[in-house]
């Protein structure tokens, strides 16, 4: 079978010669686009070819017409209809003939350049002329990504590779020779799946929770995280439970470990020993210091200055299991979880990344925990909001940085019985005084409070 050549061979560096008309409808041709087409059907990613990508250097390319049609996503619980058969359209001695005015930045990449990504302007609609195998001529018009194949394939035959032109140039490894399964839900796990995709990490399967009412039409919407799997055409489950039956659809993905970043379902023991390398969880902070549902929350409540994430294999008792890797970061005097969290997501999604090729080739040791050290940190409520404005000032100040981007924080005005609840947009602390700046008073608008207070 004919190898696809990469960047760095001159073939793909020339511009290919014309067919022939001697050559048309015979055997040498119909072998040289057998060749072609054989090649194609080994890369799965792949939707078209040029002759010089083999090694040819002829004004050949081909086109895989089922992979250009829309993929059908799969979610637990559908059956799929087959995929349609392979259909090849080939394309001798092409000439763009016109192209439309208006272009539009796509995503791309090629077979001859591994592991390159990047953004292309391309036409929107692109018309071209060419030969049928039999010499017959024909022309053909297209938009969206036939457009977009018809002039990265007219650029390889001009000795042009995409890289060339691309912006935002991206080098992805292919890091999921490790079928690993994605288990996450809010944004937090969002945004760790999309540093992992991007990373070269693509789970053979993510888990996460079934749509739930949002908004005021309270139309059933998917998480973010399913929402992004689908988007790149992976595999998602949403199962209500995790039990018998999830397990064992789960189990079916044959993936050697899992990766957990706030699911928001316990494990069963079960579920964990289904994956043969482990199960990894993204912990925010630095465990055994602050295990359960709101690490960041409580570091802040706490006054601390040092925080963290943990990323730790996974056992039965809430997070007890060993220690991966661990990376510290200072809390700023001011910070609140709005500013604090999307630095803890960042620290975490990078750790991970740079983790998991060690972890996977066995040279971590992981470290057990010194659980006589593990504190709780349970899960909120939206009463623990409320400020005394009599409080001390750090325990306000506290209370108003760790719940800035969740629960918030209130109080009432006066705070005798009858009082306006106050929602807390702004305050600050200085010379140790607690200060409210801005408020969402009840049935008004934001405003400033001392504005209210008048």
């Amino acid at each position: 079978m004919k190898e696809i050549v990469q960047d760095g061979a001159p073939v793909l560096r020339e511009i290919a010669q014309p067919v022939p008309d001697g050559l048309f409808d015979t055997p040498k041709l119909a072998q040289i686009i057998k060749d072609m087409s054989e090649a194609l059907e080994e890369q799965p990613e792949g939707v078209a070819l040029a002759a010089p990508q083999i090694g040819m250097s002829y004004r050949i390319f081909i086109v895989r017409k089922d992979r250009t049609l829309p993929l059908q996503r799969k979610v637990a619980g559908e059956t799929l209809p087959p995929p349609p058969p392979p259909e090849v359209d080939v394309y001798l001695n092409p000439e763009i003939l016109k192209t439309s005015r208006k272009r539009a930045f796509v995503d791309e990449g090629c077979l001859s350049v591994r592991g390159i990504y990047g953004t292309t302007s391309r036409h929107e609609r692109v018309t071209i002329k060419a030969r049928h195998v039999t010499g017959t001529p024909f022309e053909r018009g297209a938009g969206g990504l036939m457009a977009q194949i018809f002039e990265h394939e007219m650029d390889h035959l001009n000795g042009i590779l995409f890289i060339d032109h691309a912006e935002h140039l991206t080098r992805v490894s292919h890091r999921s020779e490790h079928r690993f399964a994605y288990f996450g839900t809010p944004g937090v796990a969002s945004e760790t799946l999309a540093a992992l995709i991007e990373s070269g990490f693509v789970p053979a399967v993510v888990v996460t929770s079934p749509d739930a009412p949002r908004g005021r039409g309270l139309v059933l919407t998917p998480s973010e995280t399913k929402a992004l799997a689908l988007a790149h055409d992976i595999p998602v489950m949403t199962p209500e439970k995790l039990d018998a039956a999830a397990i064992e659809a789960i189990t079916a993905y044959e993936c050697e470990y899992a990766v957990v970043v706030a699911y928001g379902k316990i494990f069963p023991e079960t579920l964990i020993r289904a994956f043969p390398k482990g199960v990894i969880n993204v912990h925010y902070s630095l465990l055994p210091k602050y295990r359960g549902a709101t690490p960041l929350e409580t570091a802040l409540l706490s006054g601390d200055t040092m925080t963290g994430v943990s990323l730790q294999k996974m056992v039965k008792e809430l997070d007890a299991g060993d220690v991966l890797a661990q990376e510290a970061t200072e809390i700023a005097p001011g910070e609140t979880a709005r500013e604090l969290r999307p630095r803890l997501i960042e620290i975490g999604a990078a750790l991970l990344v740079e983790t998991l090729p060690a972890y996977l080739s066995g040279d971590i040791i992981p470290v057990p925990q010194e659980h006589a050290h593990a504190t709780r940190a349970g899960k909120l409520k939206k009463e623990d909001g409320l400020l005394s404005l009599d409080a001390p000032a750090e325990e306000n100040w506290y209370k108003y940085r760790a719940y800035a981007d969740t629960i918030g924080t209130y109080f009432f005005d006066p705070p005798a019985g009858g009082g306006k609840r106050m929602k807390i947009v702004k305050a600050s602390l200085a010379n140790g005084q607690f200060t409210i700046e801005r408020v969402i008073p009840e049935g008004k608008r934001e405003m400033a409070y001392a504005d209210f207070s008048k």
